[in-house]
């Protein structure tokens, strides 16, 4: 009788262990990806400006040899990837303090590409 349910249960058992071991795993790559970034790309499309921050891990890391780019110039390579989707009117750097650390953030301001604009104009007249 122990045995019909015993089965069952250690089943059970090393299914949820599966489980959650890949849930573990996918965070944890999730995370690794998301640190290895130089900036995010926050978009506020309702004011036409994208705000890029760098990657905060990179000034408050421990090691002392990873350092975030203080001048804020790497975040000027997220331009290519935007140029892509909107036009850029234009750029304003911006520095405040955090935690002891002068941190950059590039102010994008844009508008919508000539090719969004005329998707637009179709989906309208649809």
């Amino acid at each position: 009788m122990l045995k019909k349910f015993l089965a069952p249960i250690v089943v059970l058992t090393v299914v949820l262990t599966v489980i959650t071991i890949i849930n573990l795993n996918s965070e944890a790559l999730a995370q690794t990806s998301e640190a290895n970034q130089d900036y995010f790309i926050k978009p506020i499309p309702t004011e036409k400006l994208i705000i890029i921050e760098p990657n905060y891990g990179q000034f408050y890391n421990p090691n002392p040899e990873i350092k975030g780019d203080a001048s804020g110039q790497v975040l000027y390579n997220s331009l290519d990837e935007l140029s892509q989707i909107y036009e850029i009117k234009d750029t304003k750097m911006v520095r405040f303090e955090r935690k002891g650390q002068m941190i950059p953030n590039l102010y994008v301001f844009v508008a919508p590409s000539k090719s969004q604009e005329s998707l637009a104009y179709a989906s309208d007249l649809l």
